[in-house]
């Protein structure tokens, strides 16, 4: 059975959910495993070849399996989940958030302001562009960013201009923008 990334979970979560059908909680209470070890676990990303032999003992009577099979599905488990972190660390380092990506476009714009020793022209269009994020005013935020690339010669990204109609985007883009014009500045 093949699950998408995005239902891959702990192995413990994954052989308790899918393979018994009940939750964590209730085989907590089956087993006589306290819930809050079970937590524990599968928060510290335990790896399953380093619990006790007391929980494939618990796993085994509750599923009516050997060990050794219980054992071994559990270990295809953690493939399955090793796979899907070592996918989605690629996948985040392909992909560089938004904040990142602005942080870079803010500390870039400063530097052109800077090597034309026109800093000063960037107070009046940050103080805008600070008043927008905080009320996340998509009209005021692309006015102010239009001033600032304006004044600088330079093409606004696409990305960043699209920013602008997503309140959410306005504050997480605008905030570390911002940031890099006021830290640089």
């Amino acid at each position: 059975m093949k699950f998408r990334p995005s239902e891959i979970e702990h192995p413990i979560k994954m052989y308790i959910r899918r393979d018994l059908g009940i939750t964590v909680e209730q085989f907590g209470k089956v087993a006589g495993i306290p819930q809050s070890t079970l937590a524990t676990w599968i928060k510290r990303e335990r790896r399953v070849e380093k619990l006790p032999i007391d929980f494939y003992s618990s796993l085994a009577t509750v599923s009516e399996k050997k060990i050794e099979e219980v054992f071994q599905e559990l270990v295809k488990w953690q493939q399955s989940y090793d796979r899907y972190k070592q996918e989605r660390l690629q996948l985040i380092e392909n992909e560089k958030p938004l904040f990142a990506l602005a942080a870079e476009e803010g500390a870039t714009i400063y530097r052109i302001y800077r090597e034309r020793k026109e800093e000063t022209l960037l107070l009046e269009p940050a103080k805008a562009l600070r008043k927008a994020v905080d009320k996340l005013d998509g009209e005021s935020f692309i006015q102010a960013m239009i001033e600032i690339y304006g004044k600088a010669a330079q093409p606004m990204p696409t990305w960043l201009a699209q920013t602008f109609s997503n309140k959410a985007q306005i504050k997480e883009v605008g905030q570390a923008f911002y940031n890099e014009l006021l830290i640089k500045g």
